[in-house]
């Protein structure tokens, strides 16, 4: 294995100029950056970590910590969304590593010792709600973050869909085709992102005339969306139109609407959100949100790796843009 030492003796400089070389030191001259880096090229080298982070004073592991990862670990929109995190953070120089806890609780104390132990450079959050003390806590400390979603706390810098539009569009879509008798199937009712979609859902009902718009908060997904799905229809409510919060709870709602003898989208029109894969593959195919889950992760590692580089600062807001995929379960 090749050392230090072997690349500044066939370099042909001082094992200190080797080593600022190989670090990017603005000190060193470009001809002799350029002949450290043949000869470690040459030689095959491989700094150990465990230097590197001596030298640098950075850990070069970036974590992701989502209290509702378990949830969404099969699904399309996550695993595109880690890819994007991943090339980024690999591109950067850095390892992604990944806390799946058990609830916001325990997230949380994860994340203080994170802070308190330096377990890395920074920290992408996820799926917050509206009394996530985990927020707090990066803010007090200064710690570089950067949540994907809405946070309701000041000083968090953030990457998100605008959410509101997301269902307003989807929702929009149904009614402009003449539905009257709307249902949102939405997710847990205290996170940020299932809020601020019920807002937009009921926004676009409002602007159609549609003041009878009933929204179910779904926690959990295949049993939790056959009950709330039920539980709307043995109520006596009117059902022509299904805007969900995911795709794999359209593909439930589906699936249960069509065992009772329901057309799709004759009877009940069905649009989903995220555009995973499994879209293409129901009979009939499902009309979705294209939500750019590849486009939000490298944008949140690009945003964490400015905030690892520069300082805290203030907090940024960047919004990934949306696009509605029309299928056949819509009219």
């Amino acid at each position: 294995m090749s050392t230090i030492r072997d690349i500044a003796r066939l370099a042909g400089v001082s094992v200190s100029t080797a080593s600022l070389a190989l670090n990017d030191d603005r000190r060193v001259r470009e001809e002799t950056r350029r002949r450290v880096l043949a000869a470690a090229g040459t030689l095959d080298y491989h700094p150990m970590r465990a230097a590197r982070s001596l030298s640098s004073g950075r850990t070069w592991s970036i974590h992701l910590l989502d209290p509702a990862l378990g949830e969404n670990m099969s699904s399309g929109f996550f695993t595109r969304f880690l890819r994007g995190l991943h090339d980024v953070a690999r591109d950067g120089g850095y390892t992604l590593t990944l806390t799946v806890p058990e609830d916001e609780a325990e997230s949380r104390a994860v994340l203080k010792r994170l802070i308190a132990e330096r377990w890395s450079d920074g920290v992408v959050l996820m799926n917050p709600t509206e009394h996530d003390g985990a927020l707090g806590d990066v803010v007090a400390a200064g710690f570089p973050h950067v949540l994907v979603g809405r946070s309701p706390v000041a000083g968090v810098s953030t990457i998100d869909n605008d959410n509101v539009r997301v269902a307003f569009d989807a929702t929009a879509s149904l009614l402009e085709a003449g539905r009257r008798a709307p249902l949102l199937l939405n997710g847990p009712r205290d996170r940020t992102f299932t809020q601020d979609r019920a807002r937009g859902y009921l926004d676009a009902c409002a602007a159609f005339g549609v003041f009878d718009a009933p929204v179910a908060y779904v926690d959990g997904l295949a049993d939790a969306t056959m009950r709330a799905l039920a539980a709307h229809r043995e109520a006596g409510r009117p059902l022509d139109a299904l805007v969900t919060v995911s795709d794999p709870q359209a593909v439930v709602a589906m699936r249960a609407l069509q065992e009772d003898g329901l057309r799709i989208p004759g009877d009940v029109a069905i649009i989903g959100m995220n555009n995973d894969d499994v879209t293409q593959f129901t009979n009939p195919r499902l009309s979705s949100v294209e939500l750019n889950a590849y486009d939000l992760g490298r944008g949140a590692i690009e945003t964490l790796l400015e905030r690892i580089a520069n300082g805290a600062g203030d907090a940024q807001r960047r919004i990934v843009p949306h696009t509605l995929v029309s299928r056949e379960s819509c009219p």
